[in-house]
Formats: structure tokens, sequence, C-alpha cells
């Protein structure tokens, strides 16, 4: 396969993730069904990191220590800065709050153990400051895993390793779609955090990397990547609407229109979408995504105290959470990466860097 090498539209398609995010977390909430964007993460994920983990297999193995190694610089910084700072807040501003109330879910988010809380149903005081963390969870876990299952199966047999990855679609496809049809729940824990449940974007991306690694389905690729400015549309159609009595079936929505974008930016990337999702704003916004992720809940939580749901509140909940990323990025996220790339001696090529919501991966 050719190497596609640094593709700046991906950048763009994590921009388009952390728009809907903040779509949702707005204190007007423009965005119901804005948790869309966290699928287009898991999406682009299990993509980007496969291809990382295909090629580095192209070598005979994987360097599983350099992975996680940049996995920690990529992702662990910038967390530990805001869990740090959101304790400090609400063991100042939350006397009702007892300190081992404050310190249980700090010490869940900073381990990516939120989800498994989260999913059990035992859910922490402090609510919305750490639960946003469920979502580095799950992809932590597909980051601890995944390159030892390649080494097993990928290496092996490529056909039927993606064969059983199609197996494992199917299984979460059809666990969702039983969710989704059988039953109208206003919030249910398994549903939206379930690693289960929101494995289905992180296999399909995964599947898509084999894919175009191996040059398969090139044909039937080149067919549907003329839609992906289509689904673009359409996804942010699905974030204006108001489902979240049925969040699996968002969850199936959001992979399939991913898939079909991620498609049409990585085989045609001089499409109109394309160019849109690598200019400068896209780019900008999809490389600061992490950050932002990390940053926007505590500046929302402080702006919906002192301001409420207005137009004002957004517009300063905004300027507040973008100054706080770009601080991270440009003084704790991208020199520590640096470092710790430099260690490993593999730096991480910039396209394929995770994108944990932010990003993700891991975004």
């Amino acid at each position: 396969m050719r190497d596609r090498g640094y593709q700046p539209g991906l950048d763009g398609v994590r921009g388009v993730a952390i728009l809907l995010v903040l779509g949702q977390h707005a204190p007007t909430r423009p965005l119901i069904d804005g948790f869309v964007g966290v699928t287009v993460f898991f999406c682009l994920s299990g993509y980007l990191i496969t291809t990382l983990l295909v090629r580095e297999l192209q070598t005979g193995t994987i360097d599983v220590r350099g992975f996680y190694r940049r996995r920690v610089a990529r992702i662990v910084p910038a967390l530990v800065v805001v869990v740090a700072v959101t304790t400090l807040v609400l063991l100042v501003d939350r006397p009702d709050l007892r300190d081992g109330q404050v310190l249980a879910p700090a010490g869940a988010a900073v381990t990516y153990t939120t989800s498994l809380f989260d999913w059990s149903g035992h859910f922490f005081a402090t609510g919305d400051y750490f639960n946003y963390t469920w979502t580095l969870s799950v992809e932590e876990q597909f980051y601890l895993v995944w390159p030892l299952v390649l080494l097993w199966g990928y290496r092996r047999d490529p056909r039927l390793f993606a064969a059983l990855t199609a197996t494992l679609i199917g299984l979460s496809l059809a666990l969702d779609l039983y969710l989704g049809l059988s039953r109208e729940v206003f919030f249910d824990a398994h549903e939206y955090v379930g690693t289960d449940t929101n494995a289905l974007p992180i296999l399909v991306g995964a599947l898509l990397a084999m894919v175009l690694h191996q040059s398969w389905l090139s044909g039937t690729l080149r067919h549907v990547a003329p839609w992906a400015f289509c689904s673009l549309a359409l996804l942010a159609w699905v974030s204006l609407r108001n489902d979240r009595d049925r969040t699996s079936l968002v969850i199936i929505a959001g992979t399939a229109l991913t898939l079909v974008i991620l498609i049409g930016v990585v085989t045609r990337p001089r499409s109109a979408l394309g160019s849109l999702l690598a200019s400068p704003p896209m780019r900008w916004l999809g490389q600061r995504s992490y950050s932002i992720y990390l940053w926007n809940v505590l500046c929302r939580i402080t702006v919906l105290h002192v301001l409420g749901h207005t137009l004002v509140g957004d517009l300063v909940w905004i300027v507040m959470t973008v100054v706080l990323a770009e601080a991270s990025f440009r003084f704790v996220e991208r020199p520590l990466r640096r470092r710790f790339a430099q260690r490993a001696d593999a730096p991480t090529p910039p396209a394929l860097g995770p994108v944990g919501p932010g990003m993700p991966p891991a975004w």
C-alpha cells in the first residue's frame, strides 16, 4: 500500500468531532445529540491507531513499550493538570463534599476507570466535574489491548484477523440495535458508556485501517468516497435531534457516517471535503481538540454558576475554554510529548497521534 503519510484532513475530522461535543456541552445546548462527536472520536481513534500499528508490523513486530510510552506522553500530562485543578476547585468551593468524595473520582479519572464505575451504576458525587473522562477510559482500554491483539492475530493472518474483527463488529452492532429498538430509556449507563456498546465505532475504524493497508475493496471504496460530504451534513443533522432515550442508535448512525467521511478524506484528500477539513482553522481546532475536551466541562460549570443558560454564557465559555486549551497545548501537551518521543526514539507521525476526545484517542 502507498504510504499516505501525514493527512491534514484527519485533523479536520477531529475538529468536527470536538465541535459536535461542544455543541452539546454549551450552556444553551444547541446540539442535544452532539454526543455523537464522541463516536466520531472513537472511530477515528480506531483507524489511526490501527494504521500506526499495522505499519509498524511491516518491520516484523510492534514496539509495545514505545507505543505505550507515546500514549502516556500524549494523554496523561494534560489530564493530570486538569484533574489537579478540578480537584482543588472542588475542595475549596464544594464544602458539601467530603474529601473522599472528591479524591475518588479524581483517582478514577487519572487511572482511566471512570467508565467502569459509571457502567456499573456507581456514579460519583462530583457529577459532571469528572464524568466526561469515561470516554478516555474506553479509549485507554483499547490502547491497552489492541497492540497485543494485533501482534497475536494480524501478524499471523491479516485476512482471518479482519474477518474476526468484522464478526465483533456484527456482535456490537446487534447489541446496539437491540438496546436501541427494544426500549426507550432516558439514560442507561450501559448503553451510553459501556465498552461493548461503544466498541462499534472503534472496531469499524480499525477494520477500515486494515482494508486500506491491504488495498482490499478498492473499487467499493471509490464508490463510497463521493458521499463523504453528504455524510458530514447528515452528521450535523443527527446532532440536532433529540435521541437521548435511544443513544445506541445514535452510535450506529454516527459510526456509519464517520466511516464514509474517513473513506472520503483518506482516499480523496483533494476533494472539496478534504480541502475543507484540511483548512488551517479546522486543523488548528483538531490539533487542540484533546485540550479543549479536557477543559470545557470545568469552564462550563463555572459559567453556568455565574451566567446561567445564556448566549452570553456560551461566548464566555468558548473564550475560557480556548484560552486554557491553548495554554495546555503549548506548555503541557506539546513539550512533554516531544520529550517522551525522543526518549522512545520513535516520534509518532502527526496524523497518527491519539485522538482521544479528543481522543480520544484518545478523543
